[in-house]
């Protein structure tokens, strides 16, 4: 006969005098873990002492390398990181002293290094250079103009150097001169420089737009941490609940015969994202979607006058339109003026 009884009930009743002979088949419970971690008692110690082990050594640096082509800057900073107890066999320094110690030698040799990155991988520290170059070159004495890049209505014009050949509100098109560098007085090129300044203009963009009425997205927040697991079968055994969570495991080892598998794991939580939206709440997030891709390749002073839709249709599953923009953007670009090449809007 075989039945489920409560454990302190067993001991009751296997003192009672009895023809049958009883035993325990297996456990449910907290009683079935305790019995598995009574009977791995040895493996489950040697495994924490294992962890203990891994997880000082993990800290010790093994290793140190310093990328840079200048070897007697790499023995420069060699010494500079003993200095700091960056060593091998030291242990690894926090984040923070790693910053304070990159920043000090930075400003140390200001003259020496342009810029100076410590990055831990594994056991051992990387140190990547990049030597400052001193500009011995002479400065560039070839002469330029001003030219348009794009087609557009000019809106602003400041010339530093030489001569202004259009006015605001002028219409321009690719590759007219906008600041010329020649210096012309009585109808007679008197000098010629190097043409300086700025010009913005108002450009038009015609950009079209797909944006899905359904949207799905698995996002990875920033809830992660690094947790030792115990794991029987498919059974976490854990101190809180990691369902919706990602795991990637660090270390592990599993011992065949119980199927038990120990080790180190990261979780981060995820959250599915699951959105159902109108055609009105497509078409602003389609048009947000497209004026910011515009922004990204805008220069601090430059922006978006205005913006319209155009064409605009859904095919069920997404929308598709046509957004038009106008926006204010630098579009002067220096050009060089070769000898004997023409210098200005009346000679082209």
């Amino acid at each position: 006969v075989i039945i489920l009884i409560n454990y302190n009930d067993y001991n009751k009743v296997n003192k009672l005098k009895s023809y049958f002979k009883l035993s325990i088949i297996d456990s449910k419970g907290i009683k079935k873990y305790h019995t598995k971690i009574k009977k791995y008692k040895v493996l489950i110690i040697s495994f924490f002492i294992g962890l203990a082990l891994l997880i000082f050594l993990s800290n010790i640096i093994f290793k140190i390398e310093i990328e840079s082509d200048n070897r007697e800057l790499r023995n420069l900073i060699k010494k500079e990181l003993i200095n700091y107890d960056i060593d091998k066999f030291k242990f690894k320094k926090s984040y923070k002293k790693v910053e304070k110690i990159k920043n000090n030698i930075k400003i140390k040799y200001k003259d020496k290094i342009e810029w100076i990155e410590i990055k831990s991988v594994g056991t051992k520290y990387i140190v990547y250079i990049v030597e400052r170059k001193i500009d011995n070159n002479k400065e560039d004495e070839k002469l330029y103009s001003i030219v348009s890049n794009k087609s557009c209505v000019i809106r602003k014009i400041s010339a530093e150097k030489g001569v202004p050949l259009v006015n605001k509100g002028d219409y321009v098109t690719d590759g007219d001169v906008l600041i010329s560098s020649d210096i012309i007085y009585d109808e007679e090129v008197k000098n010629k420089v190097r043409a300086k300044g700025k010009v913005y203009g108002e450009c038009w963009y015609k950009v079209k737009v797909e944006y899905p009425l359904r949207y799905t997205e698995k996002k990875y927040t920033n809830n992660k941490r690094i947790i030792p697991f115990i794991r029987i079968g498919s059974k976490y055994i854990e101190l809180f609940n990691y369902d919706n969570y990602k795991r990637y495991n660090i270390f592990s080892y599993t011992e065949k015969i119980g199927n038990i598998e120990f080790g180190i794991e990261k979780v981060k939580k995820v959250i599915i994202i699951n959105d159902k939206y109108s055609l009105d709440e497509a078409k602003k997030l389609a048009i947000k979607e497209a004026r910011n891709k515009l922004k990204e390749r805008l220069d601090d002073e430059e922006y978006i006058i205005d913006e319209n839709t155009l064409n605009f249709y859904s095919n069920g599953s997404k929308i598709i339109l046509d957004v038009f923009f106008s926006v204010y953007e630098e579009i002067g670009e220096e050009k060089v003026i070769e000898m004997g090449e023409a210098n200005g809007t009346e000679n082209n």
